[in-house]
């Protein structure tokens, strides 16, 4: 018998927790229109979930909720084509789905009516399936369950698994010789294309270990499937750190890497810089993209909308009537940063410019200059300061004690 909790799951239960609180604040994040990051949310979470439910087959977890068993078995092909369409999205700069993407999730779908019957069963009927799966570990893999003859589904999903991945990877190495030896070097670029090939490799990696285990059956001598979910682990965490550390990553790539024509382009935008040509686009062309810097510089500076306090993306895409997920996936791409560090940027620019011009202003407490430049608070105020100049508001703004 499996004791309810062992240090396996315990490790295991942390980094999925850690993955499904990371995926939930990417997608809350990306809300208002970060197309890859919402995907990468989706795959930290389908991820997330595999894990927990791989590591529970080591506990009694089942035994004592039978019809938790085998839930979750839509989301364990959900993974690899959220982590395919996020490596394509980053790549070819896209912010939408393709319409024929949808297809990805069909095997989701028909792997899932697939344990109908089992869903079905009796509490009893399913704890004796459980309790044959517990004695005898390849019985996870072979599910007897189904209704597809058993050895059958896991050999479809590793088939598909790993076919999603070699094209991911194929992707990667596609973009290998414009990023790593283009004239001009973007450390961005270079930043985010080293991420997607560790990612890509080590996705690939648990469905290698998969296709060892299911044509040499080595799970006999070694614990093969804690080292499937420790990949799986590995790739959650590491995602996890590398968004910590390393948040421009979410940015994309930068420089507008789409070769089309900017003429053609321009002929099909309308004055607010909206496309109207009737196929429907999920990359901004390099024609959208000098119309929008031209258009978002030009109302910053001009008319400066971020001196009101809440301004919101959603502000600036209704006063240049741009559609909010280009107008996010511009920034991203093309600045670095988000909408957020952006406006808090010009912010401070204008501080600087309006105590410059005006030294009357140096009497009023930061506070009431952070209010002037559309802050909330002062310490929103002083936190943009530091993160724009690396300075303190005192010494950027060379105010006296």
């Amino acid at each position: 018998m499996y004791p309810s909790v062992d240090i396996y799951f315990s490790l295991s239960f942390f980094v999925s927790l850690l993955g499904m609180i990371v995926s939930v604040i990417l997608f809350f994040r990306s809300r208002e229109g970060s197309f890859p990051s919402r995907l990468l949310s989706g795959y930290l979470f389908c991820a997330a979930v595999i894990i927990l439910f791989s590591a529970a087959y080591h506990t009694d977890i089942f035994l004592r909720f039978p019809h938790v068993a085998r839930s979750m078995v839509f989301l364990s092909l959900c993974a690899s084509p959220f982590a395919f369409l996020y490596v394509r999205a980053v790549l070819h700069q896209e912010y939408g789905f393709r319409q024929t993407d949808l297809l990805l999730f069909i095997p989701a779908l028909l792997y899932t009516i697939n344990m109908v019957p089992f869903y079905l069963m009796p509490r009893e009927e399913k704890l004796s399936f459980i309790k044959r799966v517990l004695a005898d570990r390849s019985l996870v893999a072979r599910e007897p369950e189904g209704m597809l003859p058993e050895g059958w589904g896991i050999l479809l999903r590793m088939t598909y698994g790993l076919v999603l991945a070699f094209f991911q990877s194929m992707l990667v190495f596609k973009w290998r010789e414009p990023i790593l030896h283009a004239t001009e070097r973007i450390s961005q670029n270079l930043d985010t294309y080293k991420w997607l090939f560790f990612f890509s490799m080590l996705v690939s990696l648990s469905f290698l270990l998969l296709w060892v285990e299911y044509f040499f059956q080595i799970s006999q001598f070694i614990e093969i499937y804690r080292w499937i979910t420790a990949t799986r682990c590995a790739t959650v965490l590491s995602t996890c750190i590398y968004l910590l550390f390393r948040p421009n990553i979410l940015y994309g790539m930068s420089g507008w890497l789409q070769e089309e024509s900017a003429a053609a382009s321009l002929g099909n935008m309308s004055p607010g810089g909206v496309q109207t040509t009737v196929t429907k686009r999920q990359t901004l062309s390099m024609a959208q993209e000098r119309l929008f810097k031209k258009q978002v510089e030009d109302h910053l500076s001009t008319n400066r909308p971020y001196l009101k306090q809440g301004y919101r993306l959603k502000d600036l895409s209704i006063e240049l009537q741009i559609p909010v997920y280009q107008l996010s996936a511009f920034i991203n791409q093309e600045y670095e940063k988000n909408f957020n560090e952006l406006v808090n940027e010009c912010r401070v620019q204008y501080v600087k410019e309006l105590l410059d011009t005006n030294p009357a202003y140096r009497q009023y407490t930061l506070e009431a200059i952070g209010k002037k430049a559309g802050f909330n608070s002062r310490t929103t105020f002083i936190s943009a300061v530091k993160k724009v100049t690396g300075m303190t508001p005192l010494e950027y703004l060379g105010q006296g004690s």
